[in-house]
C-alpha cells in the first residue's frame, strides 16, 4: 500500500460576517438629484473602530460592490462590513 498525501484546492473565500465597525468621514459619490440613488460610489474614507487606522477605500481597493451593498474592508485586515446603499445615501458629515 502507497500512502499519498492528497492535497485539495483553496477553498473560496466566504464573506466574514460584519467582523468590524467603521465610523464614515467622507463619502464621494454620483446620486441621482430626484430619488437619490447612488449612481456611482466613487470612494469613501472611514476610520476602523478596531484598530483606529484611517484610510481611503475605492472599488476594488477598499470596498467591494454587490446588488444589495457595499462591503468595506480594513486595509490592516481585521475585518469588513457590509454598508447598505440607503446608509450611504443618508450619510452626512459629522462636520456640517
Amino acid at each position: 500500500m502507497n500512502p499519498q498525501t492528497t492535497v485539495s484546492p483553496p477553498f473560496p473565500r466566504r464573506a466574514m460576517p460584519d467582523s468590524c465597525h467603521f465610523d464614515l468621514l467622507d463619502v464621494s459619490a454620483l446620486q441621482d438629484p430626484c430619488s437619490g440613488r447612488i449612481v456611482h460610489l466613487y470612494s469613501m474614507v472611514a476610520r476602523c473602530l478596531s484598530c483606529e487606522v484611517i484610510f481611503k477605500a475605492q472599488e476594488g481597493a477598499g470596498f467591494v460592490s454587490n446588488a444589495a451593498s457595499r462591503v468595506l474592508r480594513c486595509p490592516t485586515g481585521c475585518g469588513e462590513q457590509s454598508l447598505k446603499a440607503a446608509t450611504l445615501r443618508q450619510w452626512t458629515s459629522k462636520a456640517a
